[in-house]
């Protein structure tokens, strides 16, 4: 197992690694839905944007509970559908740099709430119950931190290749 400090950075690099994908893309390429896509080149930031705050809410529920079995944070369906359907729109020109913004400081965040746990807390498999499940999930800081970096990572081929597929279509 990596070290809480090495996890943290890690996760930094894999959101740089987003951001390093998006750099040479110009704004009207954010806009692009693929058919059959959930969401547009863009709407890759506002998706894991979503992935952010719920770890975030993880962690903090992680945190209040003591590191120990806890009831994980439910979504508010209407937000989760408002942020599918700016998803699906991509990011305007105007909301580019603020989204991306957002993105580094929710990491940043993340990796804070990360920080707090000492090395037995951040280690520990604890059962989390989200709503809708019927058992606990097996739960870890260090498991979170795994996570948000292995789904920045996912993103960075796949938003390559729909920019790649956008210049085609173009």
């Amino acid at each position: 197992m990596s070290t809480k400090t090495d996890s943290i950075a890690a996760l930094e690099k894999a959101r740089k690694a987003i951001d390093d994908a998006f750099a040479p893309m110009p704004d009207s390429a954010l806009a692009y839905l693929k058919p059959g896509d959930d969401y547009a080149i863009g709407g890759i930031v506002i998706h894991l944007i979503q992935s952010l705050d719920g770890y975030i809410a993880t962690l903090e529920a992680l945190g209040q509970a003591g590191y120990r079995d806890t009831e994980g944070p439910a979504e508010d369906e209407s937000v989760v559908e408002g942020q599918l359907a700016h998803a699906r729109l991509g990011l305007a020109p105007a909301e580019r740099k603020s989204t991306f913004a957002e993105m580094a400081a929710k990491q940043q965040q993340l990796g804070r709430l990360a920080a707090k746990a000492n090395d037995d807390e951040y280690a520990r498999l604890v059962g989390v119950s989200y709503p809708g499940d019927d058992v606990p999930y097996p739960t870890s800081v260090a498991l979170v931190l795994q996570w948000m970096t292995e789904h920045f990572t996912e993103h960075v081929p796949h938003a390559r290749q729909l920019f790649a597929e956008w210049q085609t279509a173009r």
